[in-house]
C-alpha cells in the first residue's frame, strides 16, 4: 500500500480585474514597443537586435543605469548568448518582471531630486552651472558618460550664447518619461 500524500497546490494571491486589465494593458504595450524595431526577415522575424534593447527598455519608461542595461541584455540572451539577437518571448517574460516587480530600481528620478543635484553643483544658487562643468562631471565621474554621450546630452541643455545650463527647465526634461500627462 503506498503512504498517503497530500496534494501540494500553490496559491497566488486574487488579482481584481482592475489588476489584470493593467497588467494585460502592460503587455500590449510592452508589445507595440518590441514591434517597432522588430526584424521582418524570414529568419529573424519575432526577434530584435540587442542593440536595440536600451531604446526599447527606456521607451517603457525605465531609466537603468549601464550596469542594470547589461544585467538585462544578459539575462536576454540566456543560452543563446552570441547570436545578437532577441526572441520576443524571452523579452516579455523578462520586461513583464522588471515592470511589475523591480520598476522602482530602474525609474527616473523626479525633478525635485535632479534640481537637487544641480544645485549641489551651484553652491552660490545662481540657477545654472557651466557646461564645460557638468562635461567634465558626466565623463570621469560615477556610470561615465562617452564623449559622444555628453555631447548629446549637453545639446539639449546648453544655454549657446553663455555656455551655461540653466537647470531648473533642465531638470524637468530629464524626469520626464516622454508620455502625455
Amino acid at each position: 500500500r503506498a503512504p498517503r500524500t497530500r496534494a501540494h497546490t500553490c496559491t497566488m494571491p486574487a488579482q481584481t480585474a482592475a489588476q489584470q486589465d493593467a497588467y494585460e494593458a502592460l503587455k500590449r504595450e510592452v508589445r507595440s514597443v518590441f514591434q517597432l524595431v522588430e526584424l521582418e526577415t524570414k529568419d529573424k522575424r519575432g526577434m530584435c537586435d540587442e542593440r536595440e534593447i536600451p531604446t526599447i527598455v527606456r521607451s517603457l519608461g525605465l531609466n537603468p543605469t549601464q550596469e542594470q542595461l547589461r544585467d538585462i541584455i544578459t539575462e536576454l540572451r540566456g543560452e543563446d548568448s552570441q547570436s545578437g539577437y532577441v526572441e520576443y518571448e524571452r523579452f516579455e517574460k523578462v520586461m513583464m518582471r522588471v515592470l511589475t516587480d523591480q520598476k522602482d530600481e530602474y525609474t527616473r528620478d523626479n525633478e525635485e531630486k535632479i534640481m537637487r543635484a544641480f544645485r549641489a553643483f551651484d553652491p552660490e544658487g545662481k540657477g545654472y552651472i557651466d557646461g564645460d562643468y557638468l562635461k567634465n562631471i558626466l565623463m570621469t565621474r560615477g556610470d561615465s558618460f562617452r564623449p559622444k554621450e555628453a555631447q548629446e546630452m549637453l545639446a539639449a541643455a546648453v544655454d549657446e550664447a553663455s555656455g551655461h545650463i540653466y537647470y531648473e527647465d533642465f531638470a524637468a526634461l530629464l524626469a520626464q518619461d516622454g508620455r502625455a500627462d
